[in-house]
């Protein structure tokens, strides 16, 4: 039996970044999220995109996955023009979700909260993006809460501040702190109860969990972990009967357009195409990816060249054959 968890990869510690009112369309929209990976349903377009705003960032974490990558890639950002004409698609057929974030800081975009507001206008149900905190200065947390910011995922890791800013290079624990509270009280000064701010944590070995928890459970909405994905381990060969739930749910898009099945897709051999030359439609319809999701579904995934050895893929499996 094929074995499909979606995000296995992500563990709720404390409260809910969920809106506290649910729409029926939002909640089919997290059925769906749960239940089409599990059931192999295509959806008519994604659920969700990565839409990356920027691949820009302001630290040099030690531990990021994706800057073997970055050091390759040329930096830049996404231009307005091909952004609206991405969420005008997704709108047309049924877009739920955008995270305007994957690689880069998303608040170094300048037309970040504009961003925002064009989703939301549009009619997007969930908007939000992870950030590193620098950037979240007062004036730009009271434009994202008037631009319609569902969701916000403020990465700290621990709670020890020496710690910290030695692995994340060019942060500052107190600031990213100081950011949120203000973001909190601008939140409750203005009566409104978006955006959902959540800490999250990359699970590393020196996080104490449940210290975490008590820590940050009272200064925001959801306390949250991550598994840490190690670019460096990329072990081939392993067949195990398991399938990525990513190519049931969401596809990536870089700032250039450039076009990935799943937010793991570190190697060019997943570009699907560009944005500015093809649908999004089109991608989660083509044969590449529909050949993917049979692979998977038939729990093959170790024949495919950049799934073989996947990070991700990786530590998803080795969780499972430890709990087997």
């Amino acid at each position: 039996m094929i074995e499909i968890k979606p995000n296995a990869n992500f563990y709720s510690l404390s409260g809910s970044s969920e809106p506290e009112e649910r729409s029926d369309e939002y909640k089919k929209y997290r059925k769906d999220w749960m239940e089409n990976p599990k059931k192999f349903i295509i959806s008519n377009f994604p659920l969700h995109l990565d839409i990356e705003a920027t691949n820009r960032c302001n630290l040099k974490c030690v531990f990021c996955d994706k800057l073997p990558y970055l050091s390759k890639d040329k930096i830049g950002d996404m231009d307005m023009g091909l952004y609206k004409k991405i969420i005008d698609e997704g709108t047309r057929y049924g877009l739920m979700g955008v995270k305007l974030s994957y690689r880069g800081e998303p608040l170094l975009h300048k037309n970040i909260v504009e961003m925002v507001r064009y989703a939301k206008n549009r009619g997007i149900l969930d908007i939000y993006f992870n950030t590193n905190g620098m950037l979240l200065k007062e004036e730009t947390s009271e434009r994202l809460i008037d631009a319609g910011l569902d969701r916000i995922s403020v990465s700290i890791d621990g709670t020890d501040p020496v710690i910290f800013e030695r692995e994340r290079k060019g942060a500052k624990f107190n600031t990213i702190k100081n950011n949120v509270e203000k973001l909190i009280k601008l939140r409750e000064r203005k009566n409104v109860s978006n955006p959902k701010v959540r800490i999250q944590t990359v699970l590393l070995p020196w996080v104490d969990l449940e210290k975490y928890r008590r820590y940050w459970e009272s200064k925001c909405d959801e306390v949250a972990a991550v598994d840490y994905k190690d670019a460096s381990i990329r072990k081939k060969g392993i067949k195990y009967d398991w399938a990525c739930p990513q190519l049931w749910q969401r596809m990536t898009i870089e700032w250039d357009g450039t076009i990935f099945p799943c937010n793991n897709a570190d190697l060019r051999s997943m570009a699907l195409g560009n944005c500015n030359e093809e649908s999004v439609y089109e991608s989660w319809h083509c044969p590449e990816v529909q050949k993917l999701r049979e692979t998977h579904k038939k729990g093959r995934s170790d024949q495919i060249e950049t799934c073989d050895g996947c990070p991700w893929r990786t530590k998803q499996i080795a969780k499972s054959m430890s709990e087997s």
